[in-house]
């Protein structure tokens, strides 16, 4: 039997079709499990994204204000701005409607020109973004304004999927929550838009010193292409000088003595392309394109004082510490305190007169005002920078305790930290009207009281040290307390005390610190034990140190400006303030800052100081402060102060308008070439530009004041002797507190007949011919050079003598006209005959002096 043999093309094509229809299987298994596998994935992340948004906390935009951060302002009494409070950057928000279209149409078309459509998401840039990343390996950003406005105020800047997921949501929620207007507002106040500008109107003052309304075009542009990379694009670079190259670098501005701010072209690209999406958009026509390209950035940039790396000065330092204690002292926690003033937008309303500051910035950079006695410029340079010897001054107006113009240091080149005119110093003799000699006005002592400037001896731990010695180691002796001020009478000064203490050195020490804290001083503070041990003895070391200026901590510029006030504003101490209200950013009152005052003396006891202080310029140790050589159109009244080992130099003064005090030395002490007539002449510089604008005008005389004629050696009523002195007359008017003057009549001056050739008393047995009647002083205590190493006072040739004629020791002379006659009219026949021969007395029988000659035979 044959069989049928099957064709060979039937059987591939049957094993070709099992194959594919495996196949078939395979994918459509294959596919039905990435079907699967997507959904699973797809529920997977929805449930991630769930979870995230469920963990995120729910926003409130209706305050979203309060969750900008923007800078506080320090402004000047006129209200002008000085100064930005430092913060991270510069941030002043500004309302929608002061925002220009062209602005508000630059950020759009560079960031998100679909804005005014999307629900907070731009599903066509995201897709397209992704994509290009994608084909590119670029990362392109697809964020919208919405996002980035709640990445800004609710997120971190972390690059998470978590963080991203969150701003979407933010962003779909922002725009439930608000109208697109104030979702722009918010965005353009927050944007960070480098130099430290904080949204669009700070940007506007930084690049070109004008408001965000008055931008051009280009310059809106250039501000909106800023905000893809804030440090690349900004149009200025703000370097440190010793990074500045002049060939490489185009200089801007180079005021600073820090930083100089130099162009950076880098953000031209940038501004190209945003004002060609401009008028892709239609925002712009083609003629405002073109003028913007061909517009001159660079002629108009203007930097502003707001630039991120912008030093505070000294003012602004101690106003902000001002304002820190004051919200404390309001009940707000310093954590509190902290960001109401660094970032809630305060304004701060400052005492400082920006006119007397810049007079006071130019006289300290001015190096003729410290200058050696032979006129050479004090310039040397520490290991730290700073230009050595140092000084500080303060002006404040005594009225209202008003700073109006401070500086704490000369020729800085670093940040101003230490503020020399918070820095206590020893005041030397400038603490003396405060600690002596207003106590003794107020406790009844007045200008004409007399003491007497000899060697002294309160050394308590050595009492046969002569101590304290004037600052000339001169004595002039009987001196009212006016002239003691004005010869800076260190013997003056303790001896006052030493008296107003009733001779205890208890007492005196308290009165001294009572004084000095009621007008301010807090420096200088009273010791719980004042008491030493020394030689087996206890004393106090410090009753009469304090007195000269020797304390343990000393006084900063600010406090003797204060303590000096009191005496410029008839006996009312005014606690210096640096700011007078502070505003919040809507303009409503948050603090006001009243100065605290306190009548320390009357009236009258600050006028009677007033006018001997005045004394201490016209005539006396401060006449270098004088503002016209009569001290007389606008006067000054001051004390010098120079400590012993001239490490300390000061002038403090007032006049009808101001009080101000200057201090000058080494930030490490060390000796000054010369002293407190330096600090007066730069005093003197300063305060006459101050004045240089303010009419004639005397101090207001107090009420209750009488004149008196005195005689300036006891400080009593002058009688004809005084005006007799041999000196010239000590008769003076001084003025008293009503009830103080005296009552008595000048007992220190006294005629007497003397034996002029020993200059001994007179007595009976006293040749009349060799007798004069004169005028002396005869101490309340008498002096005894003897007593003190030889040394004699001044005026201890003018004392009553304390010896009387004696013949049988002085001699007896002849009567002027017969003192030396010849010889041979002499008895020579009788040896013991002194007068002539008797023919000789022919012419002067009737003469009623030969009538008074005893006769020796």
């Amino acid at each position: 039997m044959s069989q049928k043999k099957q064709p060979e093309n039937t059987s591939n094509k049957s094993i070709k079709k099992t194959k594919r229809t495996k196949l078939r299987r395979f994918f459509l298994t294959l596919t039905i499990l990435i079907i699967l596998v997507g959904f699973i994935g797809a529920g997977a992340v929805v449930g991630i994204v769930a979870g995230i948004i469920k963990d995120t906390e729910p926003i409130d935009a209706s305050n979203i204000y309060d969750r900008l951060d923007e800078s506080s302002f320090i402004l000047d009494s006129e209200g002008q701005v000085i100064e930005k409070v430092q913060t991270e950057g510069y941030r002043d928000i500004i309302d929608y409607s002061r925002m220009p279209d062209h602005l508000i149409n630059a950020f759009i078309a560079i960031e998100d020109e679909r804005f005014w459509n999307h629900n907070g998401l731009d599903f066509k840039r995201i897709f397209g973004a992704a994509w290009t990343n994608l084909k590119t390996g670029s990362r392109q950003g697809a964020s919208t304004i919405n996002q980035q406005l709640a990445k800004n105020l609710y997120l971190t800047l972390d690059q998470t999927y978590t963080r991203k997921i969150q701003d979407m949501y933010y962003a779909v929620q922002l725009n439930r929550q608000l109208s697109k207007e104030q979702i722009l507002e918010a965005y353009l106040n927050t944007i960070n838009l480098g130099s430290g500008a904080y949204g669009v109107q700070a940007a506007a003052q930084v690049y070109f010193s004008k408001d965000v309304q008055d931008l051009t075009i280009a310059e809106a542009a250039l501000i909106a292409g800023i905000a893809r990379n804030p440090s690349r694009y900004p149009p200025m670079r703000t370097l440190e000088k010793q990074h500045v190259d002049v060939d490489k670098h185009d200089i801007l501005d180079d005021s600073h003595p820090i930083y100089t701010i130099v162009y950076n072209d880098e953000f031209e690209g940038r501004q190209r392309l945003v004002l060609n999406n401009m008028k892709r958009l239609g925002m712009i026509s083609e003629e405002e394109y073109n003028t913007a390209l061909n517009e001159d950035i660079k002629a108009k940039l203007a930097p502003s004082r707001f630039t991120s790396e912008q030093t505070s000065s000294y003012f602004g330092d101690l106003v902000k510490d001002e304002v820190l204690t004051a919200l404390m002292n309001k009940g707000h926690s310093r954590e509190e305190a902290n960001n109401m003033l660094y970032s809630g937008g305060l304004r701060i309303y400052s005492t400082l007169d920006s006119r007397m500051q810049k007079i006071l910035d130019e006289e300290y950079e001015n190096q003729d005002n410290f200058v050696d006695p032979q006129g050479r410029p004090l310039l040397t340079v520490g290991e730290d920078g700073n230009v050595q010897p140092q000084s500080a001054m303060v002006i404040m107006d005594h009225t209202n305790g008003e700073i109006k113009a401070l500086i704490g240091g000369r020729g800085i080149t670093g940040r101003k930290i230490y503020n020399r005119a918070l820095s206590p110093r020893q005041p030397g003799s400038s603490i003396k009207p405060i600690a002596v000699y207003t106590p003794a006005i107020d406790l009844g002592l007045t200008a004409a009281t007399v003491i007497d400037d000899v060697p002294v001896y309160y050394d308590r731990g050595n009492p046969t040290r002569r101590y304290p010695a004037n600052y000339n180691h001169k004595f002039p002796g009987l001196s009212t307390i006016r002239e003691a001020i004005q010869r800076s009478s260190n013997v003056g000064a303790v001896t006052t005390i030493h008296r107003l203490g009733n001779y205890n050195d208890a007492a005196a020490f308290n009165i001294m610190f009572d004084y000095m804290e009621k007008m301010g001083i807090t420096t200088v503070v009273r010791p719980e034990n004042p008491y030493v041990t020394a030689n087996g003895r206890k004393f106090m070391d410090t009753t009469y140190s304090t007195a000269l200026g020797g304390m343990t901590h000393g006084v900063s510029p600010v406090e003797m400006t204060g303590a000096f006030s009191t005496l410029a504003n008839e006996g009312i101490y005014t606690k210096p303030i640096t700011f007078t209200e502070i505003k919040d950013k809507h303009g409503n009152m948050i603090l006001e800052n009243k100065p605290e005052k306190q009548r320390v003396v009357s009236p009258e006891v600050a006028y009677i100081m007033t006018d001997m202080l005045k004394s201490a310029v016209t005539s006396g140790s401060g006449s270098k402060a004088r503002l016209d050589s009569n001290n007389s159109q606008i006067p000054v009244a001051g004390k010098t102060g120079t400590t012993n080992d001239q490490k300390d130099a000061w002038f403090v003064g007032y006049t009808p308008y101001y009080v101000a005090s200057t201090w000058i030395g080494y930030d490490t002490p060390d000796k000054l070439p010369q002293g407190s007539v330096m600090a007066a002449q730069v005093w003197s510089n300063i305060m006459k530009r101050i004045h240089a604008d303010h009419s004639p005008k005397d101090f207001e005389p107090a009420d209750n004041i009488v004149k008196k004629s005195i005689c300036t050696k006891s400080g009593k009523l002058a009688t004809e002797f005084c005006s007799l002195d041999p000196r010239g007359s000590t008769v003076r008017t001084e003025i008293f507190v009503r009830g103080t003057e005296p009552t008595e009549y000048c007992d220190v001056h006294v005629m007497a007949d003397i034996h002029v050739p020993t200059g001994k008393l007179a007595t009976e047995q006293t040749p009349p011919w060799e007798i004069e009647s004169k005028v002396f002083i005869q101490r309340p205590v008498p002096y005894y050079p003897e007593k003190h190493g030889g040394i004699v006072p001044d005026d201890y040739m003018y004392d009553l003598p304390k010896e009387y004629y004696d013949p049988l020791v002085d001699g007896f002379g002849l009567p002027p006209y017969l003192d030396g006659l010849p010889d041979d009219l002499i008895d020579n026949e009788n040896p013991d005959d002194m007068w002539p021969d008797d023919e000789y007395y022919e012419p002067y029988l009737d003469d009623p002096i030969i009538d008074s000659i005893p006769n020796n035979n």
